[in-house]
């Protein structure tokens, strides 16, 4: 099981390496991935099953944003990474302000994503986006859903297949983050916004980041709704002028849905979370029920 227990380990004998007191360490965030914050670094530790290439795959990603300029994270120089301790593949990067009180905003965040996809392909390979695949993987793995759940994401999913494989994206392909949100954005110490976590960068519709924004202001708090327009302004692009966006957005939701029913473990808020989100698939109507960051 990818708990703390099992990560602990990982995170000492990373700081060993790096002369850093394991003592000294916080616990950011222990869900996709455990996540620690040491001295100026923070050390992300990805589970075990994860796909070692994917992981590399993400680091050249990285050094070749910070060689374009792209404003993000930056990877603690003087390492080979990712680093392999104890089976885990394990990165560390530069950490930036941690106070948060100054947090991104969904405006500054448009910003970002229109710099971002108007950049070059990168010369690094890339998955291609399959949320449909990824979808029946995470339903079909999961441990905590129900035979009716299953049969509703399922049916959900394969009218959602039809719309997504129908689908003519105006704005076209690109290198997409495929998980923009203001908690996966940070500031430098000067105030800079940067984009951060590419563990699912990959070959997509420049769309999907673009839905990924629009769920998230719809669904969590916050920042709430009304900040879409903020965001839409900075992009340069209305998304409300695509006719496929709101199936779009639809099939976002289903994805998050299964990602988190996928890897969360029977009895946790985690899991209860996920059936929360569920039922509002039923039983929403006009009013969207808010979700819990996970």
């Amino acid at each position: 099981m990818f708990v703390e227990a099992r990560t602990r380990p990982v995170l000492a004998e990373v700081c060993r390496l790096l002369g850093f007191s394991a003592s000294n360490a916080i616990l950011l965030r222990h869900h996709t991935n455990a996540v620690y914050a040491v001295g100026d670094v923070v050390v992300k530790i990805a589970p075990g099953h994860h796909d070692p290439e994917r992981v590399r795959s993400m680091v050249a990603v990285v050094d070749w944003l910070v060689g374009q300029g792209f404003r993000t994270v930056g990877l603690h120089p003087g390492l080979s990474q990712p680093l392999r301790v104890g089976g885990y593949a394990v990165t560390v990067w530069q950490r930036l302000d941690p106070a948060y009180e100054d947090p991104i905003t969904v405006a500054e965040l448009g910003t970002l994503l229109r710099d971002l996809h108007a950049l070059p392909a990168p010369p690094v390979p890339l998955p291609v986006l399959r949320p449909i695949h990824s979808v029946e993987r995470c339903v079909s793995r999961s441990e905590i859903l129900t035979d009716k759940e299953q049969d509703l994401l399922m049916g959900r999913l394969e009218t959602l297949a039809a719309s997504w494989k129908a689908m003519r994206f105006p704005l076209g392909t690109s290198l997409i983050q495929s998980d923009p949100q203001i908690r996966n954005a940070l500031r430098r110490f000067d105030g800079t916004p940067v984009l951060a976590d590419w563990d699912g960068a990959a070959r997509g519709p420049r769309e999907w980041d673009i839905a990924t924004v629009a769920v998230h202001c719809r669904r969590f708090d916050p920042p709430g709704p009304s900040a879409f327009v903020d965001f839409t302004t900075t992009y340069g692009w209305d998304a409300g002028s695509w006719s496929g966006f709101e199936e779009l957005c639809q099939l976002r939701e289903l994805q998050m849905i299964a990602t988190n029913a996928g890897k969360s473990r029977p009895g946790t808020e985690a899991a209860d979370e996920v059936h929360h989100r569920i039922a509002g698939l039923v039983d929403d109507g006009a009013d969207l029920r808010r979700w819990h960051i996970l």
